[in-house]
């Protein structure tokens, strides 16, 4: 659209913005788990590394960054995604895959939602098994409840 706006000679300064909005997103998610937890050298489930549920394309995923991010920030990252493990462990092969949500989430001091799938808005009773529960999530997919903390945000 901005191309396209461009073309016409309009200035599209609002889409612009948009743009530069969305695209920092993934660094303010991140700014969350600092909050009620130091990740440096503990495990952080990521859950949903396709760009969308219902593909296992990781173009544009928001996950990409988290996880690049995450590692810079010294924590081990353990990530979980129904199709897209594969495509995702060609671009991270360091990073742990687990075979399900609740695998990814045993024992992690952190929790950051990716991608909306729905097996993921299902999950209750996996997040005790954290050793801290604290969630972020980037979908507002997982439904807040008691002995949770729960930051959500939306791009």
């Amino acid at each position: 659209m901005i191309a396209a706006a461009k073309d016409t000679s309009y200035d599209p300064e609002l889409l612009e913005a948009a743009v530069r909005v969305n695209d920092g997103q993934p660094e303010r998610l991140l700014g969350l788990p600092d909050d009620h937890a130091d990740v440096r050298g503990e495990r952080v489930a990521v859950l949903g590394l396709s760009f969308k549920p219902g593909t296992d394309d990781i173009r544009n995923s928001r996950a990409i960054p988290v996880i690049e991010g995450l590692q810079a920030r010294g924590a081990t990252v353990v990530a979980y995604d129904p199709v897209a493990t594969e495509n995702m462990r060609a671009h991270f092969p360091d990073v742990e895959y687990a075979d399900s949500a609740a695998a990814a989430l045993d024992g992690a001091s952190a929790c950051v939602v990716c991608t909306d799938w729905d097996e993921f808005a299902a999950l209750e009773t996996e997040f005790d098994a954290m050793a801290t529960p604290v969630v972020v999530d980037g979908r507002r997919v997982v439904e807040r409840r008691d002995g949770l903390t729960y930051e959500g945000l939306t791009w």
